[in-house]
């Protein structure tokens, strides 16, 4: 008994250990794989993000008008962070999104004006 709770013990240790190590590596991470992670990662926070809209960066990869974007984001301590999201249809050139993420994943995103955003985020977004 005290072997098979020893075993047990390790086995639950080890994988608490590696959750933990794939929380960390996957946080900013593009992939789907990664996304569908940070969804449900509990070391994550939900968090807005802010990016500027550049249609070179779009690739309609499916073919129906669903535009998915690869650019850089920024947090409200102007941290920045890789982020891929699909657009409905094309996005406006040079108008700037608020993302609802956690970590890399997206939940939803909505147009913002300069006012509405920290001004070092915006001061990044126009370099």
């Amino acid at each position: 008994m005290r072997s098979f709770l020893r075993v047990f013990l390790l086995g639950v240790a080890t994988l608490a250990i590696g959750y933990f190590a794939v929380c960390f590596t996957v946080k900013d991470s593009t992939s789907q794989s990664a996304q569908a992670f940070n969804a449900y990662n509990v070391l994550v926070k939900r968090e807005p993000r802010y990016v500027k809209i550049d249609n070179k960066e779009a690739k309609d990869n499916d073919g129906y008008g669903n535009y998915t974007y690869d650019l850089k984001s920024y947090d409200d301590n102007g941290n920045e962070h890789p982020i891929k999201f699909m657009g409905m249809g094309k996005l406006k050139q040079g108008h700037y999104l608020e993302l609802d993420t956690k970590g890399s994943y997206v939940y939803s995103y909505k147009e913002v004006f300069k006012k509405d955003m920290p001004s070092d985020v915006y001061t990044k977004l126009n370099l």
